[in-house]
């Protein structure tokens, strides 16, 4: 029985080589050949047509398609999928892609939509700068050598823009920000004006918040200058604020303004100080102009009534100083209003005018009756 088996077997194979030896080929190498006739199969399998494999297909390498390749229903990448040559893809206006998104949502991207968009995990760009035709325009790239442009196809740097842009939100600049010129390793901010009328301006109009700032500047080191404002044409600086609070300006000429840190101040017209507060509160000026609303010449209208002499020794020697002129209390207290004081003044003055001039009424009548009572004498 074993003999008719083996016999049988024999013959089996003889007769399966024989129907399928026109297609099917095993090379002395161990390659196998499907559908490949007469030619030596190159690979371990070497499938001549079609391919159906009704359950999972595992490749642990990879997997090198010469042709096209169809797949009818999902294709699921674990790793990295590379599509070099997509800008030659023809027929694909009609097909789309899943993508799952940060959030967990998978939705369908069509082919079309994604035309203007690159997406690079490999670096094997770096230093080649990315072009794309018009449209949407998109790039998202983990390569720190790929330069985007957007008006340009030769981007001198990481993003380079050849025109106006503009963001709705807040713009974050880890480094540094150069406007109107290269930047520099000096300032944070460096601002080259051409061509406008103000190289910074700020406005806080509409503003509905209880407490506005125009400009708020923060430092910890006492040395630190606030402002340092320099003139290039005359190499001075017009303007200086420091920590320490002095403050000087400049007219190109002399300093004409200087705040001390002591809390001295003055003023100067290029050739001399025109008007200084020492710190011990003295005040020198050349000349002290004040505008009063009114002065004391009121005292001469016949409507004023000047007060008897009698009642001002009275007032005097109850209340120890003039009438209308503030006490030496109220003076240390509240200080000195200058004009109001100087019209006080002239006010006494003027009174004391009066009173001079009644008194010399009453001596020149006294000295006529004199001279009278000198002629009635025998």
């Amino acid at each position: 029985m074993k003999k008719i088996t083996y016999l049988l077997s024999i013959s089996a194979l003889f007769i399966s080589s024989q129907l399928f030896a026109q297609e099917n080929t095993i090379s002395e190498n161990g390659n196998v050949g499907i559908g490949t006739g007469s030619t030596a199969p190159t690979a371990r399998l070497t499938v001549a047509g079609t391919t159906r494999i009704d359950s999972t297909l595992t490749v642990n390498d990879s997997v090198v398609m010469a042709s096209s390749a169809r797949v009818g229903e999902d294709l699921k990448v674990e790793g990295n999928l590379y599509i070099p040559n997509i800008p030659t893809l023809t027929h694909l206006a009609d097909e789309s892609i899943l993508v799952k998104d940060p959030f967990g949502l998978t939705q369908a991207i069509s082919i079309q939509g994604m035309a203007g968009t690159i997406y690079s995990l490999s670096c094997d760009l770096a230093g080649v700068n990315p072009f794309w035709n018009n449209g949407p325009g998109k790039i998202y790239t983990e390569c720190p050598g790929v330069r985007v442009g957007i008006g340009t196809a030769n981007p001198e740097f990481t993003l380079d823009v050849r025109g106006d842009a503009k963001t709705t939100g807040h713009l974050w600049v880890n480094q540094s920000l150069s406007v109107g010129a290269q930047m520099g390793t000096f300032s944070k901010l460096n601002i080259v004006n051409s061509n406008r009328t103000a190289a910074i301006q700020v406005k806080t109009s509409g503003n509905t918040l209880p407490y506005q700032r125009l400009m708020y500047f923060e430092y910890d080191n006492p040395d630190t200058k606030i402002m340092e404002v320099h003139n290039t044409a005359t190499n001075q600086t017009a303007m200086e604020l420091r920590a320490d609070g002095q403050m000087d300006l400049y007219n190109g000429v002399a300093n004409i303004f200087h705040f001390g840190t002591n809390g001295m101040f003055s003023v100067s017209n290029n050739t001399q100080k025109t008007f200084v507060v020492e710190a011990s509160g003295l005040t020198r000026a050349r000349k002290i102009k004040v505008d009063a609303d009114v002065w004391a010449d009121y005292v001469f209208e016949p409507t004023y009534k000047l007060m008897p002499l009698s009642e001002v020794e009275s007032f005097l020697k109850e209340h120890k100083h003039l009438p209308s002129i503030p006490s030496e209390k109220v003076m240390k207290e509240e200080g000195i209003d200058i004009a109001e004081m100087n019209v006080k003044m002239m006010e006494k003055i003027e009174e004391l005018t009066l009173y001079l001039i009644e008194q010399n009424k009453e001596l020149e009548k006294v000295k006529a009756e004199l001279e009278t009572l000198k002629q009635q004498k025998p």
